[in-house]
């Protein structure tokens, strides 16, 4: 029977095989999207690693790590230096990282931290962040930009930019009376990173000293900057701070302990839980894309049904013959659907092919440009899950043309 299948399937190859086609094509799409979801949903609860928490002012979850992770929307409100001290010195504590955040440069969000940012922030895992060239600020006027950042505006190690009052590059006055130096460009990773301008918390502090009220009382420009004491360039407040634990064990007490912080109403998040539930909030619009791709799926099921039966008239004389030597109506039905399993197994060894293909092809440019790293295999478990649903999908829908082959068959050999 498996012959005399690919014998037919041969004699009536141009249809069959734009139908093979089709379908390959819908499920090429629908492993892509699963793929690309699965590998985006990594890649964006990945985008901060090596954070066990993050401080910052009383806000909700979400709100503080899309400002502090994605670089979305201001920060209702500051916290103390004093209080992130403290904190620093509890016995917990491994590493801490502050930010601070209100300017932009061009557009761009300028994110204030120390050096020791480079040293433990990570992304995708256990991804650290490389320089391109140059190396991270030593100096108050060092800034440290991302790969986006330096691709649009042009910028290389040793260019000079100013920093622009307020988080909207419209309608904000530039401080520029004092300029910052490029000294290190990051590498792409795919994240808000690399559309981020990091500048030294001292060179920060030092550009907001002739402001009050969100206007200059003085500039820059007419002060000896060597006689501005040390201690003027200590930032009073921040806007959240990273923080690394010696273990594991205790983050729970110690995000409720920062939470009970008497001294001023703090919040500790723990990132990845952040992430997932801001994934459950933007991740639906995959699941649109998923049922599109099953549409496709089904209306090209629904084309292979319909060429089947199409293709039963002009099929009439072979029928007769393979009745004529002693196939039975049942024979005959399954002749049909052995010819679907054929389309569909032909299907999906194509798709297979090509996403594999295309997978490989594009997983450099999917890292570098958008921070997602699909998965390079064959098949997954629930990959293997979809294919099997569509080709048994194929061998139902086929059971209609192959009742009406055996109905056909039957009717042929009483009127015999």
């Amino acid at each position: 029977m498996f012959r005399l299948a690919l014998a037919s399937l041969r004699a009536r190859r141009l249809p069959v095989g734009l139908v093979t086609i089709a379908l390959a094509a819908a499920m090429v799409l629908l492993l892509s999207i699963e793929r690309v979801q699965n590998a985006t949903q990594d890649g964006f609860n990945q985008t901060l690693s090596g954070v066990d928490l993050i401080i910052g002012p009383r806000s909700g979850s979400i709100e503080l790590v899309l400002y502090t992770t994605f670089h979305l929307g201001r920060p209702t409100n500051n916290i103390t230096t004093e209080t992130i001290n403290d904190i620093a010195n509890r016995p917990e504590i491994e590493w801490l990282v502050p930010i601070a955040l209100g300017d932009n440069h061009r557009g761009f969000r300028v994110v204030a931290t120390t050096p020791q940012y480079f040293e433990h922030i990570k992304y995708a895992g256990n991804r650290v962040l490389k320089f391109q060239s140059g190396q991270p600020f030593a100096a108050i006027d060092g800034v440290v930009i991302g790969s986006a950042v330096a691709q649009e505006l042009g910028y290389t190690v040793g260019s000079k930019l100013f920093i622009t009052h307020g988080a909207s590059a419209t309608m904000a006055q530039v401080h520029d009376d004092f300029a910052f130096t490029v000294a290190g460009i990051l590498e792409p990773t795919g994240t808000p990173n690399d559309r981020a301008v990091f500048v030294d918390l001292k060179g920060y502090e030092l550009i907001h000293l002739g402001w009050q009220s969100g206007t200059q009382a003085f500039r820059l420009s007419g002060i000896d900057l060597d006689s501005i004491p040390e201690d003027k360039l200590v930032p009073k407040t921040i806007t959240a701070a990273y923080v690394g634990l010696k273990s594991k064990l205790g983050l729970f007490q110690f995000m409720r302990d920062v939470q009970a912080y008497p001294e001023e109403p703090i919040s500790a998040i723990v990132p990845g839980l952040a992430l997932a539930e801001l994934w459950s909030i933007v991740g639906m619009v995959d699941k649109v894309f998923q049922f599109l791709s099953w549409m496709i799926i089904a209306i090209s099921l629904i084309a292979m049904v319909t060429m089947t039966i199409t293709s039963l008239d002009s099929r009439t004389r072979e029928m007769t013959i393979l009745r004529a030597t002693g196939a039975s109506p049942w024979h005959l039905s399954a002749l049909v659907m052995m010819e679907s399993f054929l389309i569909g197994m032909g299907s999906i060894v194509i798709s297979i092919g090509l996403v594999t293909l295309s997978t490989w092809l594009a997983s450099d440019y999917l890292a570098t440009s958008l921070g997602i790293t699909p998965t390079i295999s064959w098949l997954s478990l629930n990959e293997l899950m979809i294919l099997t649903l569509i080709l048994l999908s194929g061998l139902a829908s086929s059971l209609v043309p192959a009742m009406m082959v055996f109905r056909r068959s039957l009717q042929q050999g009483l009127l015999q």
